[in-house]
């Protein structure tokens, strides 16, 4: 039994590392998930080291939606910029792995030029910026839990 859930624990764990990139995969849940099944079956973590990561995933969570919107507005851009660096990272999912960083860009500038705004590679840049300050940060995160799980 144990080999089996230290088996489910990797295979989530390295989930949560290309997750932690593709953003339809939530990788610091998934890193989460993990942790609690080693928690549960093979090697209890403190509760408070438990209550503080499950604050901090689900914070990261919520920040990395908004981080991408937020570069957006940041560098001036309006509702269809912020439609079309989404809807560019949606489309960039056919072209992996560069095409997720592409197309969150030109998604973000094609969008800009719909909002006819005067600095559309200001947005896309600021698009392009906030996913991969997200990503980044989703990366740290699951390997604080792998740390976690291995050292704790």
């Amino acid at each position: 039994m144990n080999f089996f859930i230290l088996v489910l624990i990797v295979v989530l764990l390295l989930f949560s590392l290309i997750g932690s990139v593709i953003p339809v995969m939530p990788g610091p849940p998934l890193a989460y998930l993990a942790l609690l099944l080693s928690h549960f079956f093979i090697n209890p973590v403190a509760y408070n080291i438990l209550l503080l990561i499950t604050v901090i995933v689900l914070g990261v969570t919520v920040l990395d939606y908004w981080l991408q919107i937020y570069g957006v507005k940041r560098a001036g851009g309006g509702k269809y910029a912020i439609r079309g660096s989404i809807i560019g990272l949606l489309f960039g999912f056919f072209f992996p792995p560069l095409g997720i960083f592409v197309g969150t860009f030109l998604g973000a500038f094609l969008g800009a030029k719909m909002d006819k705004s005067k600095n559309e590679l200001n947005i896309a840049l600021g698009s392009f910026v906030g996913f991969v300050m997200g990503t980044i940060l989703k990366i740290c995160v699951s390997g604080y839990i792998i740390f976690t799980i291995i050292y704790l």
